[in-house]
């Protein structure tokens, strides 16, 4: 997982002039941060991975569907507590994560490379305002730039995705039926009613 590994990062000018090589190397599963004026500006992702967390927020929004918020929780005792029903989130808990922007879910737009190159600058504005750009090399999609924003809401819920993994279910891959099985075969026992939020 990409969120996970290394991170590096470059300026703009750098990018700029070596952007073939540096998508190459986040396509290689190395994030690469793209400074701008001394201040983080965009986040490139290898493309795979950025459609990996875009599956993964639909698993999270079937989780949502069965009244199960595991971005409200943290720890594996309160994640387990909140899939088998036993933590309930409170109305404004859910209210500020229906908010909360998720621009990996974006619709797809793509740049060539070459363009990129020219645009750089005006498509990292685009990126700051909330719109993933997927970037196209020799005909295939190589790389998504997110804005750092994003990059730390999904960084954050990587936990959340490790716990349902090691649980037995993964987000990106399962779908609303395997979802929902998971949650009723695990919650299968007495039900009490707390507060989260």
């Amino acid at each position: 997982m990409t969120l996970a590994g290394e991170l590096q990062a470059l300026g703009m000018r750098e990018v700029r002039e070596r952007i073939r090589a540096v998508v190459a190397r986040v396509a290689e599963n190395n994030p690469l941060v793209i400074m701008q004026h001394g201040v983080p500006a965009a986040v490139l992702l290898r493309f795979d991975e950025a459609e990996r967390w875009s599956r993964i927020e639909r698993g999270l929004a079937a989780l949502h569907a069965l009244d199960v918020y595991p971005e409200l929780v943290s720890g594996t005792a309160q994640r387990g507590a909140a899939v088998r029903g036993e933590l309930k989130p409170t109305r404004a808990a859910i209210r500020r994560l229906d908010e909360e922007p998720r621009e990996i879910l974006g619709p797809l737009q793509t740049v060539q490379i070459t363009d990129l190159r020219e645009r750089l600058a005006t498509n990292l504005e685009e990126v700051a305002k909330g719109r993933a750009l997927t970037i196209v090399s020799s005909g295939r999609f190589a790389a998504t730039l997110i804005s750092p924003r994003e990059f730390d809401r999904l960084r954050a819920l990587y936990r959340a995705v490790a716990w349902f993994a090691a649980a037995g279910l993964d987000l990106a891959s399962a779908d609303e039926g395997e979802i929902a099985a998971f949650v009723r075969d695990y919650r299968g026992g007495v039900k009490t009613e707390a507060s989260v939020g």
